[in-house]
């Protein structure tokens, strides 16, 4: 009787579950807005974890307001699986099977709110299921602003939130921790005036890159929170090491600039670091050249600020630059190094984050 009594409680168990969307909602790191395009914008993620003993299809994600029910943002299902990512390929289409977990990398610009609440809907077997959650409030906080980098010239700021292995979809597992990092990142390439970035030699050597040996300045006044320089070079790209993760700065400098806020600048040139942890810089001073080590597909400067001094231990925290001038934009990455930018209207920006893929100058003394 009593074994009789175990299986029907346990079958009652297995039933109640399968009757339960057990779709678990939650936001690791909150979102904090940065002005992009003359335009207040955040970048963050949600996770999802389906506790449920069936597959969950995801077909419609909206981000409110929490406090009106305003629209932020809305993915369907044929959206989605350009803004997930899982391990399990399932998860990749918005289709979790039992047991995965799938990352949203969500963005959101215009008028924001306190506090964002997220709304699924979905289908999980023949039944449709709908829930809210993972009510979330905005950092009150105005992002960190910067100097320029790097000096006179023109810039490409390479990045964009899409991209599967970009930095902002790269997430690095540090004492059992997952952190973005690159959250914010920018890679620089120097280009010359015909959206060119070598000068005619062969594009393998990196000594032909425009930018190979640029000056990389402070972007304020800081302290050297670390410093590694021990990475060799290689003349060409081809015959580039495949470095790991752990080694994917190259040499690098963090430069403390407030509580909780390192500057990062990866890919170093060998040698040309000169400063050292512990150092009191201003504003505008050469602290290295622009190089071609660690995890790197050509010359250019990496670029990111984290909440703490660790270059793949840390979140990536948002951040402006004091002023750049705006001349263009690669809507076809494909044609960088090939073809001139798409121009747009030149002008003076201020207090904002780079497009992705946009073309700059920077205002250097």
């Amino acid at each position: 009787m009593q074994h009789l009594l175990s299986t029907l409680l346990l079958f009652s168990f297995f039933s109640a579950r399968a009757q339960t969307t057990a779709l678990s909602l939650h936001v690791p790191y909150p979102p904090q807005a940065q002005t992009i395009n003359n335009t207040p914008s955040i970048s963050y993620e949600l996770q999802l974890i389906n506790y449920a003993p069936s597959p969950v299809l995801l077909t419609d994600i909206q981000l409110r307001d929490a406090a009106t029910g305003r629209l932020l943002l809305q993915l369907d299902k044929t959206t989605i699986p350009q803004w997930i990512y899982s391990a399990d390929k399932h998860s990749d289409s918005g289709r979790m099977m039992p047991g995965s977990t799938a990352i949203l990398y969500l963005e959101a610009a215009g008028q924001l709110p306190d506090t964002i609440i997220h709304h699924i809907a979905g289908t999980t077997g023949s039944k449709a299921f709908s829930i809210s959650g993972a009510k979330t409030a905005l950092v009150k906080r105005a992002p960190v602003v910067l100097g320029p980098p790097l000096g006179a010239g023109i810039w490409a700021a390479i990045y964009h939130p899409m991209w599967a292995r970009g930095h902002r979809r790269v997430i690095f597992v540090k004492e059992g921790t997952p952190r973005i990092p690159g959250r914010y990142a920018i890679d620089f390439i120097q280009l010359d005036n015909n959206g060119k970035y070598t000068d005619g030699r062969k594009e393998d050597s990196i000594r032909s890159w425009i930018g190979y040996g640029a000056e990389v300045l402070a972007v304020a006044d800081g302290e050297i929170a670390a410093v590694r320089n021990d990475f060799a070079e290689s003349a060409t790209l081809s015959s580039h090491p495949a470095y790991g993760a752990d080694d994917a700065t190259g040499n690098y400098i963090s430069l403390k600039i407030a509580d909780n806020t390192y500057v990062f600048y990866e890919h170093l040139q060998p040698g040309s670091i000169r400063v050292k942890p512990g150092q009191r810089i201003k504003k505008g001073t050469v602290i290295a050249s622009l190089g071609f080590t660690g995890q790197s597909t050509g010359p250019h400067l990496h670029l990111h600020v984290a909440d703490s001094n660790s270059p793949l231990g840390a979140e990536g925290t948002p951040y402006v630059f004091d002023a750049f001038i705006i001349k263009g934009v690669y809507p076809d990455l494909s044609i960088l190094g090939k073809s001139l930018w798409q121009s747009v209207t030149e002008k003076t920006i201020k207090k904002e984050h780079p497009s992705p893929n946009s073309v700059i100058r920077f205002f250097v003394k």
